[in-house]
């Protein structure tokens, strides 16, 4: 994970001058899905660990984020790996940007990397909240070694995604909120079948309460699921728990 780790961390300080914000955070904890994941796909959405490694950075010229996390880490014929870039270029001093996103998940017998490319409009408001919207085309590549397929990918369809987070205070406690989903329509009929969303349809999301008790750690409670999506026909869902430092 040190490795991982410098990976992340030099490739954000490359990408942005001293003076912009930035963080680099390790996380770790535990994904407890819902008896029905649990029943459609067994022990790979049950009680599975997860850690990672996260970053972000920004300045007047765009944003940057991304994540490195491993799951099933104590299993090496389950162990699968995620990998997640989002970057934003601004356009001029207006509040939209030019918007794209590779994300990459791999597990023994399959993977699949997807790729966003469009526009997208981020603000943080005076109260606190920061909201983004992002539109864009959806390009998937794949292998998925388990049907013996030959999909290789291609144009996908669409994409759109908000994120909503905000800082609040109860008494002297810090929290932060974080509550994002994105959309996925248009999808190729055979890459439906393949990834078990079945309908063209599908989104996913997270809900993330964040409690910030230490000035370097924090803890966090995370709602996820997911509908036609994350490789499974109608809903499935879980709850997160996990612990994270700050660098």
């Amino acid at each position: 994970m040190k490795y991982l780790r410098n990976v992340i961390a030099l490739s954000l300080l490359a990408a942005a001058p001293a003076s912009q914000a930035g963080m680099l955070a390790v996380e770790a904890g535990v994904m407890d899905w819902s008896q029905q994941a649990e029943d459609y796909f067994g022990e790979g959405k049950s009680e599975n660990s997860f850690i990672q490694m996260k970053g972000a950075t920004g300045s007047a010229f765009g944003d940057l984020y991304a994540h490195v996390k491993l799951e099933d880490i104590e299993d090496s014929a389950a162990i699968g790996s995620e990998i997640n870039i989002v970057g934003q270029i601004n356009m001029g001093d207006s509040d939209f940007n030019w918007y794209g996103q590779v994300f990459n998940k791999q597990k023994p017998v399959w993977s699949e990397t997807n790729t966003t490319l469009g526009v997208s409009w981020d603000k943080q408001f005076d109260n606190g909240l920061y909201a983004q919207l992002a539109l864009a085309g959806h390009i998937v590549t794949a292998d998925y070694k388990h049907f013996n397929s030959d999909f290789k990918g291609g144009f996908n369809g669409g994409y759109f995604i908000y994120t909503l987070m905000k800082d609040f205070d109860i008494g002297d406690q810090n929290f932060s909120f974080v509550w994002w989903q994105e959309h996925f329509f248009g999808r190729d009929d055979l890459y439906l079948k393949l990834s078990g969303d079945g309908k063209d349809f599908g989104f996913n999301g997270s809900a993330i309460l964040r409690w910030h008790f230490h000035e370097q750690i924090s803890a966090a409670l995370t709602y996820r699921y997911a509908e036609n999506n994350m490789g499974k026909e109608g809903f499935h869902d879980g709850v997160f728990y996990s612990l994270q430092y700050n660098f």
